[in-house]
């Protein structure tokens, strides 16, 4: 498994909105935040399928509400939060979920959840966990998480093994 990231607010420095408007597939946007979060993250996957997986039809469906390509074995699932836009890849179905890790009331959170969460981690391990795993839409055979730039919390699950730590890739710098 594979996950590479772009930060939005460097990649505007290099591309501008009209750029991103190709990867809109003719969908209109409530905000300019969410037009940039949906077509980076098209634009990430789709370029990324390409050079690094060598997927030459890179045209996305909607199945069962989850993206996929058309045509080719690479999975992938999107995820993004703050300036943060990921996607994973692998060989199997997945889900990914990112979360910026902020102040929360930890015991009411867990009267809520009925969980005993001893930090904010735990609790945002826990949230990415339960996100993952409904983009996988399917059991989860194995999951990692990690703090990312230290204040998100990063969770990919897998239908398959996570055989070690995914590699977290800035796609800018790759």
């Amino acid at each position: 498994m594979e996950i590479y990231y772009i930060n939005s607010e460097e990649f505007l420095k290099i591309h501008d909105t009209e750029f991103l408007r190709s990867y809109a597939e003719g969908k209109e946007f409530k905000s300019v935040k969410r037009f940039v979060q949906y077509t980076i993250g098209r634009y990430l996957v789709k370029t990324v399928a390409k050079e690094k997986f060598n997927l030459s039809d890179t045209s996305i469906t909607i199945k069962n509400d989850k993206p996929e390509f058309s045509n080719g074995h690479v999975k992938f699932s999107i995820s993004h939060s703050g300036k943060y836009i990921m996607a994973a890849f692998d060989d199997t179905d997945c889900g990914l979920d990112i979360e910026e890790m902020k102040p929360r009331d930890i015991l009411a959170l867990s009267k809520r959840y009925e969980k005993n969460f001893a930090s904010l981690e735990d609790f945002y391990t826990f949230w990415t966990q339960y996100e993952a795993e409904i983009k996988l839409q399917q059991p989860v055979k194995d999951s990692y998480s990690t703090v990312f730039r230290n204040n998100f919390m990063l969770t990919v699950v897998s239908a398959g093994s996570i055989s070690s730590a995914p590699s977290c890739t800035n796609y800018l710098d790759a």
